[in-house]
């Protein structure tokens, strides 16, 4: 009774200090003082780190809806919110079974269930599909449903592509298992079970449901190689299809008169989060129809502790997450104020999206950019606010700056009396809600400053923020929106680097920074980079020769040694924090491996 009047406290302070502030603000200047009262507000101790799902993850977006209200936006929803299911658990039912010509398997031994199965039983024929690829674009052909109809079939589908150790391939979009699935189910597969070839996993081991996901709409398992073998039933073995796949890059599918039985059962608990959305109307009679995003991420870890992504997993305790994102929060509001002041000004429509849940894997933008609550083909680019309280020389960060033909001659522009050193990293997807534009074809600028060793700890707190660093990064993000709502033609855009994470291991695929490491053995206290290659995950991340690696994921790393085996603990497609040593300095930097 007790927590439930304080929540009802701070839904009641929220309102009346949204309601104040829209009375007592005649300018529409960016300041310190409101940048500093929203971060105090959204960061404060009371609403205990902004956990998803939560009674606190519902105040702050009560506050988030209330600013946007006060300045005149038009939500788009009836109440302003986009609500959606996170899963807070996932596991395997009792339910799960797999019958091959009748023959009965066991869970957990020959098969499991993949976490993103729906919960369905189907009976039918199979057939093997290669790597399950449909390709066609200027460097490659392959379609390995060509010669073969997967109508309301059961489809088997080897896990992984032909290159492996390529950071570049050109089959990294199509590689994981579930856009693997969604190409089956799309020509007409009823449902798919996957093999790890002898060259993507030697192990042959089962995948769990540590990682949660979606259900996809039709029955997944993974099986070992020996059933796998059991359903080709004579015809070839997976060791010699994967091979022949590897070494002749071409399709090769198999109608198979084998009959599967499977039951897949999935067990999710889930609770509802939301999205908060508001819109500026463009006063322009044609290009009010085209859309500029901005948007900003307002949860956060809630205490912490080990099933979170806390830097400090064994340490329960408030994460305020001051700077990640109550500062791109409180940015994303002043823009709101700012370019509403101005709306006659504004040609194009302008949406702002406080993002749920992108601490649990960019679900808020996934949700927002598959609903069609504004089309995408109408969003002409999105603007994305993440973590810009901690600004160091006057220097921010632009991701996504090759994403249009046009983005880094704007940003240098907009930037013409040098009063910012600007950071441009060209690719289109990496650890923020903007890749889940540059997912759909829309131009990206993911605006972010350095990280710190308060990264994901308890330690994230408002008097770290760097309040003149915020405002001169919110002035030149308002630039930015103000151009690009302006300009009488939109973005050209182009393909900057892969729109997924790859997702793969095994042998042949190793886990690798990009570094050449100092192996002389010469130190115990870090590895020092002797060299840093062009276009790998830590050049890309802005690692420097000379740098020395102190800790990776909160681990530290004192040697050769410790760095390998940090490594060997890690898979292809995670993104990680890694500290370093640059000189005096302590820096942390996000990895995407």
């Amino acid at each position: 009774m007790k927590q439930l009047l304080r929540i009802w406290i701070l839904v009641m302070i929220s309102t009346t200090m949204a309601s104040c502030q829209n009375v007592q603000k005649t300018k529409v200047d960016i300041t310190k003082k409101d940048l500093y009262q929203i971060i105090d507000f959204l960061a404060s101790d009371s609403l205990k780190g902004r956990l998803p799902g939560t009674p606190y993850d519902k105040v702050s977006a009560k506050y988030i809806g209330d600013q946007f209200e006060s300045f005149g936006l038009k939500s788009l929803t009836e109440n302003g919110y986009q609500p959606m299911d996170i899963i807070i658990e996932q596991k395997p039912g009792p339910k799960n079974s797999l019958s091959i010509n009748g023959n009965e398997h066991k869970y957990a031994i020959d098969f499991s269930t993949l976490a993103f199965s729906s919960s369905s039983t189907w009976e039918s024929s199979i057939v093997f599909v290669g790597f399950g690829f449909k390709i066609n674009n200027e460097k490659l052909l392959w379609n390995d449903y060509q010669a073969v109809d997967v109508t309301n079939k059961w489809v088997l589908i080897l896990r992984g592509d032909p290159e492996p150790d390529s950071l570049q391939s050109v089959f990294i979009n199509q590689s994981s298992d579930r856009n693997k699935t969604l190409i089956a189910k799309d020509m007409g597969a009823k449902g798919v079970i996957l093999v790890s070839g002898n060259v993507y996993d030697p192990n042959d081991k089962l995948a769990s449901m540590s990682e949660k996901s979606y259900d996809i709409g039709i029955p997944v398992i993974q099986v070992k190689r020996d059933v796998a073998n059991s359903i080709l039933n004579g015809q070839s073995t997976i060791e010699e299809l994967e091979k022949f796949l590897i070494k002749d890059r071409r399709p090769r599918s198999l109608e198979l008169q084998t009959k599967v039985t499977a039951t897949t059962d999935v067990i999710n608990e889930t609770k509802t989060t939301q999205n908060v959305i508001a819109k500026l109307e463009g006063s322009d009679p044609k290009l009010k129809n085209e859309v500029i995003v901005i948007g900003a991420h307002f949860d956060h870890l809630g205490m912490g502790g080990k099933n979170s992504s806390s830097r400090r997993p064994d340490t329960i305790a408030v994460h305020n997450g001051a700077d990640d994102n109550a500062s791109g929060v409180a940015a994303m509001i002043e823009l709101a104020q700012k370019l509403a002041s101005k709306h006659k000004k504004i040609k194009r429509s302008i949406v702002f999206v406080a993002f749920a849940a992108e601490e649990m894997g960019l679900i808020g933008s996934q949700k927002f950019v598959e609903s069609n609550l504004v089309p995408n083909e109408s969003i002409v680019a999105m603007i994305n606010i993440d973590m810009i309280g901690r600004m160091n020389k006057k220097e921010l960060n632009i991701y996504g700056t090759k994403t249009s033909t046009e983005s880094e001659t704007i940003l240098k522009s907009l930037n013409a009396d040098s009063a910012l050193t600007l950071g441009f990293y060209p690719e289109g997807y990496g650890p923020s809600d903007y890749s889940s534009f540059y997912n759909k074809n829309i131009p990206v600028f993911g605006f972010m400053t350095y990280l710190h060793l308060d990264y994901h700890t308890p330690f994230d707190d408002i008097d770290k923020i760097n309040f003149d660093g915020m405002v001169l990064a919110t002035n030149y993000i308002y630039k930015l929106a103000f151009e690009l709502s302006n300009r009488p033609k939109k973005l050209i855009f182009q393909e900057a680097g892969p729109k997924t994470r790859p997702t793969r291991s095994g042998r042949g695929f190793k886990v690798r920074l990009g570094i050449i490491p100092d192996v002389s053995g010469s130190s115990n206290n870090g590895l020092k980079a002797i060299g840093v290659t062009e276009n790998n995950p830590a050049y890309k991340a802005g690692m420097k020769s000379g740098d020395i690696i102190t800790a990776i994921n909160g681990k530290p790393v004192k040697n050769i040694q410790d760095y390998m085996f940090r490594l060997s603990e890690l898979k292809a497609g995670m993104t990680v924090n890694v500290e370093i040593k640059r000189g005096e300095q302590k820096l942390v930097l996000l990895v995407q491996l």
